[in-house]
């Protein structure tokens, strides 16, 4: 690798860590109940010392990444960034692995180092990206145990290197790709990414080392880190599948009508509509940049003809099939969803393979002009010096080209996304404004917090109320009697008040719709005075 390819692939991880680290103690705002939900299960997991494979809490979540965010909560406390602040570590880990996949895969290309430094920077920019590494949600750590595997698969599958240090990357490989089926329940589908890689590499010719041996080794260590999480699920069958069932097409009327309706939806979120959802997206904008997607679209084009083409070259050929076979494998796990589509979350894994193929779409862009220049001067020797005009404003265009993507991720994430009033909803702000207030009182005031429409559960309360319940660290019970903090409905408050009112006390409601409610408590009774505070209502009740 040379000096300056280590120079831009270190400009590329700033640029990833600046864009996934800066202003995370606000942005995004607030912290979703799913997100708060693995704090609250980290922080008992901390108070226990009994850290789970699996969290069955929440429709039940893969535990790795659950226990590495207790470890940032032990040191950092109880802070949304202190769980996002994980998200993000993983997100700028995975740009650097694209770099090191991307560059393995097109060993033998002329302009690798290129296509990989393109492949990072466009993950690196990439809104989609960003934005999940940005949150606490597990689901981040599948393209990073899935891109770094396959860096290491594919490092013994060149047959770089000594028998020893193949033998060393196949054991680390299939550690890193096992441990990805402790990331997110869509990995799942991963393995058979290894399928094409066997088949190609048992035929490839003149090797040095053991193909199949490798590979079995790889396969060994993947065993080894699933073992953990298969156990578990041997003794909880149903566990396994999750909410898979409640969401499949299967239990939809028409089955293969609706696959072909979310199949068309999938495939259009790249170029004509994305997710709607404000928390995994600029509600409807195409997951992909305009310029980004225009290379991808180029470069699936391309990738058709490489395999259809007989005089393509065998390297070129073979990505084409593994990549795009890469692409339609991690979308099929959406595509039979039948809930929210489509869905950029559940599309995740399928980031890696979108951003190196269009980088590859950009790659051959440059190739062509470049012959198309080359030939023209060869062919019109007297508007030399005009074609070499052209080539240096071709350069100078692809340089403000990558200015701009780069500019457009960070405006459309802080300037325009973040600031947005239905991003301040998607992420219950409102909540952690509560939080905020409720963890300023001391703890001989009682804290009531109201919660509405819900079963209340004695160990997790209910799921909307996780943010409350991480934000003021009052998750376990024995917490919360010392704190003073009362999770009760407007039932079972009216009944207690009936018996006793409490001499110094507040009442916050998570429920917005809950002022009548409140105006019936200060109708009903002389020591409460009601409050305004910011966007929601508290009663304070004072003493006698």
């Amino acid at each position: 690798m040379s000096g300056k390819t280590l120079l831009a692939l270190l400009g590329i991880l700033i640029l990833a860590t600046f864009l996934r680290f800066w202003d995370l103690g606000s942005t995004p705002p607030g912290l979703y109940p799913d997100e708060a939900m693995n704090g609250n299960n980290a922080t008992e997991a901390i108070d226990n010392s009994n850290f789970e494979v699996f969290y069955r809490d929440n429709n039940g979540r893969e535990g790795l990444f659950i226990n590495i965010q207790a470890l940032s909560i032990s040191i950092f406390g109880n802070k949304p960034w202190a769980l996002r602040g994980v998200s993000g570590i993983f997100g700028v880990l995975t740009v650097l692995g694209i770099f090191l996949l991307a560059r393995e895969m097109f060993r033998s290309h002329k302009n690798r180092d290129r296509l990989a430094l393109l492949s990072a920077f466009f993950l690196a920019t990439s809104f989609w990206h960003i934005n999940f590494s940005r949150i606490g949600f597990r689901a981040i750590t599948a393209p990073f145990f899935l891109v770094w595997g396959l860096y290491f698969f594919f490092k013994f599958y060149n047959d770089t290197g000594t028998a020893q240090a193949q033998i060393i990357s196949a054991a680390i490989g299939g550690l890193l790709f096992g441990l990805g089926f402790h990331s997110y329940i869509a990995y799942r589908a991963a393995p058979a990414l290894l399928v094409p890689l066997t088949i190609f590499g048992w035929n490839k010719s003149r090797r040095d080392t053991c193909f199949p041996c490798l590979v079995l080794i790889f396969i060994l260590f993947i065993a080894i880190a699933f073992i953990p999480l298969g156990l578990y699920f041997l003794d909880h069958p149903a566990d396994f599948f999750g909410r898979t069932s409640q969401i499949s097409i299967f239990s939809e009327p028409s089955p293969v009508k609706a696959f072909i309706v979310n199949a068309a939806k999938t495939i259009g979120m790249f170029w004509v509509y994305g997710d709607p959802n404000w928390r995994h997206n600029f509600s409807g904008a195409p997951e992909l940049s305009v310029i980004v997607g225009i290379f991808f679209l180029i470069a699936i084009i391309i990738s058709i003809k490489n395999i259809f083409r007989k005089t393509s070259e065998p390297l070129e050929r073979f990505n084409s099939v593994f990549l795009l076979f890469w692409i339609v494998l991690m979308l099929l796990p959406v595509m039979i969803s039948s809930e929210g589509l489509p869905h950029a979350l559940r599309s995740i894994i399928a980031i890696p393979p979108v951003m190196i193929l269009s980088a590859f779409g950009l790659e051959k862009t440059l190739e062509y002009s470049k012959k198309w220049l080359k030939q023209n001067k060869e062919q019109y020797p007297a508007y030399s010096g005009q074609l070499s005009r052209i080539g240096r404003e071709f350069s100078l265009l692809l340089t403000v080209m990558i200015i701009a993507i780069a500019a457009n991720a960070y405006d459309i994430y802080f300037n325009r996304w973040a600031p947005h009033p239905e991003v301040y909803a998607a992420f219950n702000t409102r909540d952690w404004n509560i939080v905020e207030y409720l963890n300023t009182l001391p703890d001989e005031v009682g804290k009531y917090v109201i919660i509405r429409d819900e079963r209340l559960n004695s160990r997790t309360v209910t799921i909307s109320s996780q943010s409350v319940l991480f934000g003021t660290n009052t998750f376990l019970a024995e917490v919360r009697l010392r704190k003073n903090f009362h999770y009760i409905s407007e039932e079972n408050l009216n009944a207690e008040f009936k018996k006793k009112l409490p001499e110094n006390a507040v009442i916050v409601f998570l429920n917005k719709d809950d002022i009548s409610f409140a105006a019936s408590l200060v109708k009903k009774y002389s020591r409460i005075r009601l409050m305004v505070h910011g966007d929601f209502i508290a009663l304070i009740i004072f003493p006698l």
